[in-house]
């Protein structure tokens, strides 16, 4: 078995609202609070709601909505799709996006194995994967650990955070399919 490996993690939050572009808006707000732009393609990333709502899962709230990896600019068109859904039942509000670049010397997969363990993560935690996300991925390196704190820092809610609400998907609604999806 392969040595215990440490796996720093460092989240660049930025807001973001759907009608945002990658190129033009999201990218440069990302470089300019300390992502590097020429790492992002191999990177994982949460989808936050911003603001006082947050989501009802089984085991608690988390205002996490959506934990991916890659290249967050090449899929936040369909990212855009569901976030204005999203919008359009509860008003006006922002997303926020966090990004970690997590980095292992010789194996190139570190983030989806990031990804796999934000998920079981969130899945232990609150039952489910969260809102939008439709699987629980697999581990690759189950030699490499994580910061709980840094997993949490992204899924959980912050010291401080005040809700005002808990949403959760009923029948008639489009995300009720997914959000019921990965329940335990």
């Amino acid at each position: 078995m392969p040595a215990t490996v440490n796996v720093p993690l460092a989240w660049t939050c930025v807001d973001w609202h759907p009608d945002e572009t990658w190129t033009k808006v999201l990218l440069p707000r990302l470089v300019a609070n300390g992502a590097l732009k020429n790492q992002l393609d191999r990177s994982v990333y949460v989808i936050r709601l911003a603001g006082n709502f947050a989501i009802s899962y089984p085991k608690g709230e988390s205002p996490a909505v959506y934990v991916g990896e890659g290249g967050f600019g090449s899929r936040i068109a369909a990212h855009k799709k569901w976030a204005r859904q999203l919008q359009e039942l509860v008003g006006e509000f922002s997303f926020q996006v966090c990004v970690a670049t997590p980095r292992v010397k010789n194996q190139e997969a570190t983030y989806l194995d990031c990804e796999a363990v934000l998920l079981q993560r969130f899945r232990a935690r609150f039952g489910c994967a969260p809102l939008w996300n439709k699987q629980v991925e697999r581990r690759r390196f189950p030699h490499h650990q994580y910061s709980q704190d840094k997993l949490d820092y992204v899924i959980g809610k912050r010291s401080g955070a005040k809700y005002l609400w808990a949403l959760k998907p009923m029948k008639a609604s489009p995300f009720y399919q997914s959000y019921m999806k990965t329940h335990v």
